[in-house]
């Protein structure tokens, strides 16, 4: 329904995003701790795409994580990387008029060689994962009971230190783990999401996309999905 999308994907530094349906799929062997985001940005139509463009560009800049030695420190470093993201949004945007307000929501997964993931987010785009034939949420909406308002977010124009929610655990085989905005999950139903998730096909994103545009499709829907495939005979993960 809408003429431009400000969701974007971020990989390898890259922010990746388009106006018309596409599917890409890479297989990595994933050596050094590497991240994925999915980012929803708002303020309009220059500065939604403007903000996370910027997001994930900076959250998943190459080796960032190289020096990270466990789970807490990880943390340590998406919470430094993630509140100087906000402020590097909220920079641009003093200094552009007309990208004034400008702001966005991530949610992301760290990849370890182990085969561990630290998944995090801002704002109200999320993770889920298949356990035991149940979607699990993984990730933490940020918003208000009362006025569903986001109570938190990248730029904005809100200078505050961000909380971003975080869960540690395995990656996962097929189904593995869902990135999406809120584009999906805001006209679809869970349990038909978890009827998808659930099943063998080779084409869950695509379904996953149509699934959303029945519910109504008033948003734009940027899904990503991460799965393990095996491991290397020295641990290191490939998928």
């Amino acid at each position: 329904m809408r003429t431009n999308n400000e969701d974007g994907i971020g990989w390898l530094g890259w922010s990746l995003r388009g106006m018309s349906p596409a599917v890409w799929e890479t297989d990595v062997l994933v050596t050094a701790p590497v991240t994925l985001v999915v980012c929803d940005g708002m303020g309009g139509h220059a500065a939604g795409e403007e903000a996370s463009r910027l997001a994930c560009e900076m959250l998943t800049t190459p080796g960032y994580f190289d020096h990270v030695a466990d789970a807490q420190s990880a943390r340590e470093a998406v919470r430094v990387l993630v509140q100087r993201t906000s402020d590097s949004i909220n920079d641009l945007s003093d200094r552009q008029p007309y990208l004034r307000g400008m702001g966005c929501t991530v949610a992301g997964v760290v990849m370890f060689p182990d085969g561990s993931a630290l998944v995090f987010n801002v704002g109200d785009s999320r993770v889920y994962c298949m356990d035991g034939g149940y979607l699990g949420q993984l990730t933490v909406d940020h918003r208000s009971a009362d006025t569903n308002a986001l109570t938190q977010a990248l730029g904005g124009g809100r200078r505050v230190v961000l909380e971003p929610a975080f869960f540690e655990c395995r990656i996962p085989g097929k189904p593995g783990l869902l990135l999406c905005t809120d584009g999906l999950d805001d006209y679809a139903d869970e349990l038909d999401i978890e009827r998808l998730m659930a099943g063998d096909s080779n084409n869950i994103l695509c379904e996953l996309r149509d699934l959303a545009l029945s519910g109504g499709g008033g948003d734009n829907i940027t899904l990503a999905r991460i799965t393990a495939h095996k491991r290397t005979a020295n641990g290191e993960m490939h998928g």
